[in-house]
Parts: C-alpha cells; structure tokens; sequence
C-alpha cells in the first residue's frame, strides 16, 4: 500500500468521523478483529480490502490505481427494533457522506470501470460504493452494517496529446495513436510471348493511421461541443496529425470518428473513440 492509498482511507475515515451519531472511527488492517467498548458505540470502521490497476478499454495509455475498502458501522441493536432502525440510517448517513464527496478533496478522480467491483456505483466514478449488508449477528457483540467501496486515481499519465493542425482536441483523456505501414501500389502487366510477368512499381500508396482515446469533460454538452470541433475536420482536407510523442505525420486526411460504446458518467462524463486518418502522401 502506497502513500497516496493512505491518503485516501485517511479522507474515507475522516468522513465518517464527521458524520452525526458516530461516536468513534477505527482504521484497521485487512482482516483485522476489532473489540470496541460500548460506551464509544455507534461507531464505524474502515479497512482496506486490496487494489488494481486499470487502464481505458483498447487504451494502454496511463495506469489508473483503483484502492478497494470495506466501512462497517456498528451499535447495540437486534433486527426488527427501534435500534436496529436507527442503525440502518446511521449506515445510510455514512455511505450519503462518503459518495458527497466523491473526490475525497481532489485525492480521488474517475476512472476506468473494474470487473472485480461490477457491484459498485457509479462503475466509472472517482469513488463506487455499493449495497448495505447486514453482517452475520453474534451474541454479545454489536450488530454491524457493512458497505464495500472503491476509490481511485491516476497513478501515471500520459506527458503529451495528440493534435491536428496544433490544435489540441484529445488532451482531455487518455489516447494512443497506431500508425500502419505504407502501401506500396504495384501493377501486373503480362505481354504476349512473355513468359512470366512484369510488376509495374506505381510508388507508395497512402496508409491508415488509427487513434483510440477517451474523451472527458464535465457536461454531457461539453462532451458533445468536443466531439463536434473533431468532426469538423472530417472535411476531406489534409492536414498534419502530431501524435502524443510529438512525430509529425503531414498529409493526413480524417477519415472517420466512431463512439465506441455509451457514454459513461462519474464525476465527470466520458466517452470511447476511435478515430481514422489516412496519410495521402509522406
């Protein structure tokens, strides 16, 4: 575990300190039992429950750390009473506070969806948590609700973006550019009486180059006003792309923007591309 996860079971903790009613907030290790005296219940936990890294499908570009935890909330109180009620909102309270704050004060920010956390919402968020459940109850000891959760933030990021012209409309999201191999055009032309064939070399033909990113913004309309300013250079006009490790490749014809897959909402709203240029001439 890192500084920075640290850091954000730190912000976790000192939420659901700061919600009303609980009286004390306990960090502890994985798995790690814990004896509370009643006098310092209602009280919640917070322990870390592993973490992964992840990147944007089809995009190895960044590497986003998602740390996974477990919050519990505990008090005297047996299922069907009046205090068993009044726990089920203290959970609530708890788990409203930490999704409030979803970035944890910038610590946590979105990122791609997890297949280990398919039960957490939102799937792309900054901070997912999921359902209340009730752990098993034991005699003598407090009954506890518990939630599952998982925040996260970009561990490394990419140093540049691609542009179009010098115009930089992919610098929102992650993207990596895949530049294809010329073509070379050739013509086979038989003559009568000639054994075999002649291969005619017509010069380098155009090739593909394809770009596939996310692109992010804080609106549904801003992610459409962005998707706009990229289609309006689908005019059949070539211009230069510079990929995000700054080679130029001129001549280059946008071909094609393709949405892959819905928009996906966090903090932030982001969508998958890919897009297809053509280099005309080198």
């Amino acid at each position: 575990m890192t500084l920075d996860d640290l850091e954000i079971l730190e912000a976790l903790r000192k939420l659901l300190a700061a919600t009303a009613g609980v009286r004390t907030v306990r960090l502890l290790r994985p798995n790690e039992a814990v004896e509370i005296p009643l006098s310092r219940l209602p009280a919640a936990t917070l322990e870390p429950a592993g973490a992964e890294d992840l990147t944007w499908p089809d995009v190895p570009a960044g590497r986003y750390h998602l740390v996974g935890w477990r919050a519990a909330v505990l008090d005297r109180a047996i299922p069907g009473t009046r205090a068993f009620d009044a726990l089920v909102s203290l959970a609530e309270a708890c788990k409203d506070a930490v999704a409030a704050s979803p970035t944890l004060s910038g610590l946590a920010v979105d990122g791609p969806a997890s297949a280990k956390t398919e039960d957490l919402v939102p799937a792309v968020g900054a901070t997912r948590t999921g359902p209340l459940h009730l752990a098993r109850v034991e005699a003598g000891r407090p009954t506890a609700l518990t939630f599952s959760g998982a925040s996260g933030y970009w561990a490394d990021q990419m140093a540049g973006a691609a542009t179009v012209d010098g115009e930089a409309l992919f610098s929102s999201g992650p993207h990596v550019v895949a530049v294809g191999s010329p073509a070379r055009r050739v013509k086979d032309q038989n003559f009568n009486g000639l054994s075999g064939g002649l291969v005619l070399d017509l010069g380098d033909g155009p090739r593909e180059i394809l770009q596939t990113g996310v692109l992010s913004a804080a609106s549904a309309t801003a992610i459409a006003t962005a998707e706009a300013a990229i289609e309006a250079f689908i005019d059949g006009r070539a211009y230069t792309l510079t990929t995000p490790e700054g080679v130029d490749y001129p001549n280059s014809r946008l071909e094609r923007y393709e949405r892959l897959g819905p928009r996906r909402v966090g903090t932030s709203w982001h969508q998958s591309y890919r897009i297809t240029y053509r280099q005309l001439a080198r």
